[in-house]
């Protein structure tokens, strides 16, 4: 299907890894241009680079912490719209796990972590970019929650709890921004097995005596403490993410705001 993308101009925070870097792929393979912005700049430009030569479009790395407080996400969308042209949407799909446990082991700076990292990396990058979607006669901004925001996981109660605020803030924005022509989604990937978990592919293959591509599924599947059972047998790729958040940033879900979307091949737990 095309998508309709050819020349338009779209940011990726958080575009270098899995998910985000899966949707700059498939943006790029039809024809949209594409600023990638991560906290390491060598590797958004790189990748950057590489999509730029392999596509045929343009395409920037610029770096930024988007966790981090001040006007950094402000001046590198200003930036990507600078290097690209007048911008056309947003992607968000920063927002990774770090210390896992219980509640009671979650003190106040795990928290503060997480709610820098997922929700006000979120909210800083939709109030940058709204008001270039504003000047250009609208846009689209696709967010990241998480299928757990509707079955959280006791193992992480700041991840799910900022998870939800990111899910409401979207909500939110699609309300106040659609009669600008600014429409705001959020997807709810479930288990995806991206690059993040290379480091102990190995380690849980040994563990589970199966084969690596299937060690981080069997893991948590098998695993009373995460218990994803998935429909399809297997953990999503990110391709299949990029795919669908393509989708949402493009013309051909011109109809659909404020919609929260499960991609989680069918998780019930």
């Amino acid at each position: 299907m095309d998508l309709g993308l050819s020349g338009r101009n779209f940011v990726i925070v958080g575009g270098t890894t899995g998910m985000g870097y899966a949707a700059a792929e498939q943006l790029a393979r039809d024809g949209a241009n594409v600023a990638l912005l991560a906290r390491d700049g060598d590797r958004a430009t790189e990748r950057a680079a590489g999509l730029a030569e392999q596509h045929g479009v343009r395409a920037v790395g610029i770096s930024v912490d988007a966790a981090a407080t001040g006007d950094g996400v402000r001046h590198a969308i200003d930036e990507a719209a600078e290097r690209l042209g007048p911008l056309r949407g947003l992607a968000v799909t920063a927002g990774p796990m770090k210390q896992q446990g219980p509640f009671l082991e979650h003190a106040d700076d795990s928290w503060d972590w997480y709610y820098q990292t997922i929700l006000m990396a979120t909210v800083r990058s939709c109030r940058a970019v709204i008001p270039h979607l504003q000047r250009n006669g609208g846009g689209t901004i696709v967010t990241t929650a998480a299928y757990s925001v509707r079955a959280p996981k006791i193992l992480i109660p700041p991840y799910n709890a900022l998870k939800a605020a990111v899910l409401t803030l979207s909500k939110i924005l699609a309300k106040t921004h659609g009669a600008e022509g600014i429409r705001v989604n959020t997807v709810c990937p479930g288990l995806f097995d991206t690059e993040v978990n290379d480091f102990i592919r190995a380690q849980r293959a040994a563990e589970y005596n199966v084969a690596e591509e299937d060690a981080i599924y069997t893991h948590l599947s098998s695993n009373p403490a995460w218990n994803m059972r998935v429909a399809l047998d297997r953990g999503g790729r990110p391709h299949e993410a990029g795919e669908l958040i393509a989708f949402l940033l493009s013309d051909r879900a011109a109809y659909t705001t404020g919609a929260a979307i499960n991609i989680d091949g069918g998780t019930d737990f």
